[in-house]
């Protein structure tokens, strides 16, 4: 599954901003991964995506609507360099 949601980043970001709404809402989920060394790679691609979109949409005392914040994403997926996130490359059958 972390595979597709990289796969889905790093190939169509600007195509998924309901994705990324849905990554920055259950962001502790993926707490359990961030220091397991098989998703290190996808884990840092991830871990961009938040910390880029949850720095556009966190202010102080800001209260967005999710109309808002899906706009905000839309936005910087159009204003994030395409060449920060690293694609990974998916196992094939040779590497078992």
């Amino acid at each position: 599954m972390l595979e597709i949601i990289n796969s889905c980043l790093t190939n169509s970001l600007h195509h998924n901003p309901n994705l990324v709404y849905a990554l920055l809402y259950k962001r502790d989920l993926f707490e359990q991964f961030r220091t397991h060394p098989s998703f290190q790679d996808i884990m840092q691609n991830i871990d961009l995506v938040i910390s880029f979109f949850s720095s556009r949409i966190e202010h102080p005392g800001a209260a967005l609507s999710v109309e808002r914040v899906l706009e905000i994403i839309k936005q910087g997926a159009v204003a994030l360099p395409k060449d920060r996130l690293r694609k990974t490359r998916l196992p094939t059958t040779l590497d078992l």
